[in-house]
């Protein structure tokens, strides 16, 4: 059932992000035709400041409607009036938050892809793709050293930038579930959570790394990452611990917002 809820999910929301990339794509390609032509051809400069206008503003508006798509969707289709339907499903309400965790996590990693592709057909040309072919060889061969560590640093990377944008997810629906429960002005509150519920999360992040700092626990990551005379065998454990801490850290976050959400979706729901 989670997969039907999904699918749902992204046909609901594809609808507005598919054009949007597409859009994106396109006007890069634009753009990059009037930088390789030196704008002179297609009638002077004025095109291309405009058509360069289009494309920033359509890679601002990307982040955007990512977060409004984000805030809509949760408002509207369980706490509005499609959640009568919604909570009628036989589904448990966790999978609600669990679909529409995933494809904002789905939307969010597309829309950095896309945004990154635009930027390199903006910035690539022959020269630039002559260099890449003739540099890979070289770029694997210095990699090869590191060994395995290097790609289990990475999976750390990529599994920390997930969690992260999970986590932050998960902040805005906790914090929209809160507001809810606001009989007037319901965003301003939900935003006010937000903000409490931030500042709360530095403040056990301050605690924590004072305490690890007073313990020493960072000492090593500081010597044996950032001293470059101990190599990437003596740092990458380090930093690969310190990754690990970092995840271990997100996902507490996580679990307390997710928990915490499907808790009121359950308990304290009232839809008006």
């Amino acid at each position: 059932m989670l997969g039907n809820l999904i699918k749902y999910e992204i046909r609901a929301t594809r609808r507005i992000f598919l054009p949007l990339y597409g859009l994106i794509l396109v006007f890069a390609l634009v753009n990059k035709i009037f930088i390789s032509a030196n704008y002179d051809e297609f009638g002077g400069s004025v095109p291309f400041t405009v058509a360069m206008t289009i494309y920033v503003l359509l890679i601002a508006a990307l982040f955007v409607m990512t977060l409004v798509v984000l805030i809509q969707r949760f408002q509207k289709n369980l706490l509005g009036d499609e959640g009568y339907l919604s909570f009628t499903l036989p589904v448990k309400t966790h999978m609600h938050l669990d679909a529409k965790t995933i494809v904002t996590v789905m939307w969010t990693v597309l829309s950095l892809i896309v945004a990154a592709l635009s930027i390199f057909l903006l910035a690539v040309d022959a020269n630039t793709l002559q260099q890449m072919r003739e540099g890979w060889p070289s770029f694997l061969r210095a990699y090869e050293p590191f060994g395995a560590s290097f790609y289990g640093v990475l999976a750390e990377v990529i599994i920390l930038a997930l969690f992260s944008i999970a986590e932050v997810t998960l902040h805005i629906y906790l914090s929209i579930a809160v507001g809810n429960f606001s009989s007037r002005h319901k965003l301003l509150a939900a935003f006010g959570v937000f903000l409490g519920v931030s500042v709360v999360e530095q403040v056990v992040t301050s605690l924590l790394m004072n305490a690890g700092v007073r313990a020493s626990i960072f000492s090593d990551f500081f010597v044996g990452f950032g001293s470059m005379r101990y190599g990437w065998d003596a740092s990458a454990p380090v930093l690969a611990g310190f990754l690990g801490v970092q995840i271990a850290y997100t996902l507490v976050f996580g679990a307390l917002f997710y928990f915490f959400t499907d808790w009121i979706l359950s308990r304290k729901l009232n839809l008006e």
